[in-house]
């Protein structure tokens, strides 16, 4: 998730459980919600995280989730390392959909790379896709990686999509997804590349049946 001046507004309360799933709401805000730097976003949703509660390295990550249809969502399953910048520290998409404006048929894994302190010209990610005849947030699907020394691979319902070694990138980076420990993030965020029109519906939200990490 390449960071970008999204358009929403995190807070608590556009996150609740109910009948057995975890449910991330996007809401429209007519009165406009002032965030910490005194921007007003127009729209609110949720971003939930393990950081200082739960971290990993290596393992099987994976979670069932239903996604959610529309132009302008952006729901992701993703992992930062702990105390780390960014991009040096690396990042990675285990699940995003809707942030390039492809249909909710396809969905994206990805790791990113780089040096620090960022610039443009100094990253790098690699990325590939999995797509589905109807839309994934039809129904529940499980989006996972299988992470150890030197690989990432991504899955999607326990069909791997691809792999990615320190090979697979330029050697002028230093792959970091053999340190630290890593901190799972869900959210719903709302994309500035391709933000809602007239048919996208609120409230629309992103249910999350369970997440589960095998070591």
């Amino acid at each position: 998730m390449i960071f970008q001046r999204e358009l929403q507004f995190y807070q608590s309360g556009n996150a609740e459980v109910s009948n057995g799933t975890l449910k991330i709401i996007a809401k429209e805000e007519p009165g406009g919600l002032t965030d910490s730097w005194g921007n007003t976003m127009y729209y609110s949703s949720s971003r939930i995280k393990t950081d200082n509660k739960f971290t990993v390295k290596y393992g099987k990550i994976e979670a069932r989730i239903k996604t959610v249809n529309g132009e302008g969502f952006w729901p992701a399953f993703w992992m930062l390392p702990s105390g780390g910048s960014w991009p040096c520290d690396g990042e990675i998409d285990i699940m995003e959909q809707g942030h390039t404006g492809a249909s909710s048929n396809v969905t994206t894994g990805a790791a990113h790379l780089g040096n620090c302190p960022y610039d443009a010209g100094q990253h790098q990610y690699v990325s590939d896709a999995a797509t589905t005849p109807e839309s994934f947030a039809n129904d529940f699907h499980i989006y996972g990686i299988q992470w150890g020394p030197d690989y990432i691979s991504w899955f999607v319902d326990d069909e791997m999509i691809f792999q990615v070694s320190p090979e697979d990138y330029n050697s002028n980076y230093v792959w970091p997804f053999n340190d630290n420990q890593w901190y799972i993030i869900l959210n719903l965020a709302i994309t500035p590349n391709f933000p809602p029109n007239n048919q996208t519906q609120f409230p629309s939200e992103m249910q999350i049946d369970w997440v589960r990490v095998f070591s």
